[in-house]
């Protein structure tokens, strides 16, 4: 009777756990939108609407023009976006949802190379090769100097 007891304890346990784990909601686009302009240190805007954000990332070519604002994000299109921006993501199910912690965490750890591209995209903020951070259309080399 005892062993029957922790056999239940323990299947109740594991479905509790399980049931934890199904919770995690998908991140959506537009929220999608409001981290990948967060992550622009140099981006001065307001981002507060998911839709807003959603329409501005669309605006400058980073996300597919079908999104919409309450469509949940996969693997496959999180892949697919940080992918043209330089961070390699294969997932093991494309069509999985992504989470939000998830997410947030795999864009932090590439937040060097995100930074970069958001900033020649927008125009400003921080960039590795600092030329277009001050509108620079061209290197300026040291040997041009008098």
């Amino acid at each position: 009777m005892r062993r029957i007891g922790v056999l239940i304890c323990a299947w109740l346990l594991l479905a509790a756990a399980a049931a934890a784990a199904d919770d995690d909601e998908a991140m959506t686009h537009g929220e999608f939108a409001v981290v990948l302009l967060r992550a622009g240190a140099g981006f001065t805007g307001e981002v507060a609407q998911p839709e807003a954000a959603l329409a501005l990332v669309k605006e400058l070519g980073m996300v597919p023009e079908e999104w919409t604002a309450e469509g949940p994000l996969t693997h496959g299109e999180l892949a697919d976006v940080i992918g043209r921006m330089g961070v390699s993501y294969v997932p093991a199910d494309r069509d999985e949802y992504a989470s939000p912690p998830f997410v947030e965490a795999l864009l932090r750890r590439q937040l060097s190379r995100l930074r970069d591209y958001l900033a020649t995209r927008l125009g400003h903020g921080f960039s590795v090769n600092h030329v277009l951070d001050q509108g620079v259309d061209r290197a300026v080399s040291p040997s041009n100097f008098y």
